[in-house]
C-alpha cells in the first residue's frame, strides 16, 4: 500500500492512500447504466454529502484522506471480458483480446457511469492519480457510452477523450449545482473544496460548445436555504445561458449517524434559527435519511418543483425526472 500527501491549494494537506480493491462495478436491476467510482473519500467534503453516512462503510477522515483503487482499470476491463465484449477502438497489440474475433451475437451495450453520488471522480486527488482518465479510456477502448457526474473543473482536462468517446457513442457530463452564483458564500459552507459556482458554469458551456450533452443535478435543495425563488431562477437562468439541456432535482436526506450530526453542528455555526425546524422536519430518524413529510408541511416547509417547472419553461431547460 503506497500512501502520498497531496498539498490542496489554500485549503489542507490531504492524504491519498492506494490499495488493491476487490470490486469496482455496481449494477443496478433495470437500469441499463452500470455505476462505477475509484475512490473512497473525498477532498470537496461537503456539508450535506450523503456517503459520510455509515452504511457507505467510508473512513471516518473522510475528507481528508482519499483511497484510490490502483487497480480500477483492471476490474473495469475483467468486468467488460466477463460480459463478452472485446475492444474496438485501441491499437492492435497481437494479443489474443485484441484480435477483434467476430462473435456470432454481440453483447447489448449499457451506459458506464462513472459518477460522483458519493465520492467526486474529479476532486483534487485525480489530477493526481489520474484514475477518472484511466476509466474512460477504456470507456473508449470497448465503445461504450458514457456519464460523468462532479463539482470540479478537472474534468475538463478529459475534454478531448470524451469528444472522442461522444463521437463514437455518445457523453454526457453532469455537474452538481444547488446554489446560484449569487450564493457563493453557501457554496463555501457547504462545499468547501468544490470548483466554485461560476466555475461549474463555464465547465457546462465549454461541454456543451463541444458538442456534448449536458445536465445538472440540483440536489440536494436545502429547506430554508437553497428554495428560494431567486436561488431557483438564477441556476436555472444560467444553465439555460450555458446550454444545459436537462436539470434534474432532489431532495435532502440526513441518515441518523456522523452525517446528519455533521449537517447540524454546520448549521448551528452559520443557520442556527434552523436547528428547530430541522431537528422536527428530520426528527423521525429514518434509516434511509428521508424528511418527516407530515412534519415539512406543518413547518411551512417550500415544495421547490412547481417553481422550478416554471423557471425551466421560461428559460428551456428540460425539468428530468428519476
Amino acid at each position: 500500500m503506497l500512501t502520498i500527501i497531496f498539498r490542496y491549494p489554500d485549503v489542507r494537506a490531504v492524504e491519498i492512500e492506494y490499495f488493491r480493491a476487490k470490486t469496482l462495478v455496481r449494477e443496478e436491476r433495470g437500469e441499463n447504466v452500470v455505476h462505477l467510482n475509484p475512490y473512497q473519500g473525498c477532498a470537496h467534503d461537503c456539508v450535506y454529502c450523503d456517503g459520510k453516512s455509515e452504511g457507505y462503510h467510508m473512513h471516518a477522515d473522510f475528507g481528508s484522506r482519499i483511497r484510490v483503487k490502483e487497480n480500477a482499470p483492471e476490474l473495469l476491463e475483467d468486468y467488460l471480458r466477463k460480459k463478452g465484449f472485446l475492444p474496438v477502438n485501441r491499437k492492435r497489440t497481437g494479443t489474443l483480446l485484441d484480435l477483434g474475433i467476430k462473435q456470432e451475437r454481440e453483447p447489448k451495450k449499457f451506459t458506464i457511469g462513472i459518477s460522483g453520488g458519493v465520492c467526486d471522480i474529479y476532486q483534487p486527488a485525480e489530477s493526481v492519480a489520474g484514475m477518472s482518465r484511466k476509466m474512460l479510456q477504456i470507456v473508449y477502448d470497448y465503445g461504450f457510452p458514457v456519464s460523468l457526474l462532479t463539482k470540479n473543473k478537472l474534468v475538463l482536462k478529459d475534454l478531448d477523450l470524451l469528444k472522442m468517446i461522444n463521437e463514437n457513442v455518445g457523453a454526457t457530463v453532469c455537474m452538481t449545482v444547488v446554489f446560484s452564483r449569487k450564493n457563493e458564500r453557501l457554496r463555501e459552507i457547504f462545499e468547501p473544496g468544490a470548483s466554485t459556482i461560476a466555475e461549474r458554469f463555464e465547465t457546462l458551456r465549454t461541454f456543451h460548445d463541444a458538442g456534448i450533452n449536458t445536465g445538472i443535478w440540483m440536489l440536494p435543495i436545502l429547506p430554508w436555504i437553497g428554495d428560494s425563488e431567486d436561488n431557483l431562477r438564477e441556476i436555472v437562468k444560467d444553465a439555460a445561458a450555458a446550454g444545459v439541456e436537462f436539470i434534474l432535482p432532489g431532495g435532502l436526506t440526513l441518515k441518523p449517524g456522523r452525517s446528519k450530526l455533521e449537517f447540524l453542528e454546520c448549521l448551528g455555526r452559520h443557520f442556527p434559527e434552523l436547528i428547530p425546524k430541522y431537528q422536527e422536519m428530520y426528527g423521525n430518524n429514518n434509516k434511509f435519511g428521508m424528511p418527516d413529510m407530515a412534519a415539512a408541511m406543518r413547518l411551512g416547509a417550500r415544495n421547490p418543483h412547481p417553481a422550478l417547472n416554471n423557471y425551466c419553461k421560461k428559460f428551456g431547460v428540460r425539468l428530468s425526472d428519476w
